[in-house]
């Protein structure tokens, strides 16, 4: 795929100015005139990055109904000496992770 003008995916202005198309006008138009990787390449990693978002809060939503709708989950937590040294030790875990 070849880059086009207008094309923001391809780093690219969609709103240029004139249609002329020497080189000092390219370079204007360009979002990232620095740029020197493949377009497609970013879009790759943007892709990953909201593949892995959207696992992590698939995962998140998985526990939380496991811990709501699972009884004995919270029971534990909230019944034993166990849960409550546990229920610490993940929130104090939380802080140390930053």
């Amino acid at each position: 795929m070849g880059r086009s003008k207008g094309d923001v995916e391809s780093g690219y202005n969609v709103s240029h100015g004139s249609n002329n198309n020497n080189n000092n006008n390219n370079n204007r138009d360009q979002l990232y005139p620095t740029m020197i990787e493949n377009p497609q390449l970013r879009w790759a990693f943007i892709r990953k990055v909201y593949i892995l978002i959207s696992m992590q809060l698939l995962l998140t939503v998985a526990v939380a109904a496991a811990v709501v709708f699972y009884r004995p989950i919270p029971n534990f937590f909230v019944r034993t000496t166990a849960g409550l040294i546990a229920y610490i030790a993940i929130i104090i875990s939380t802080f140390l992770r930053t």
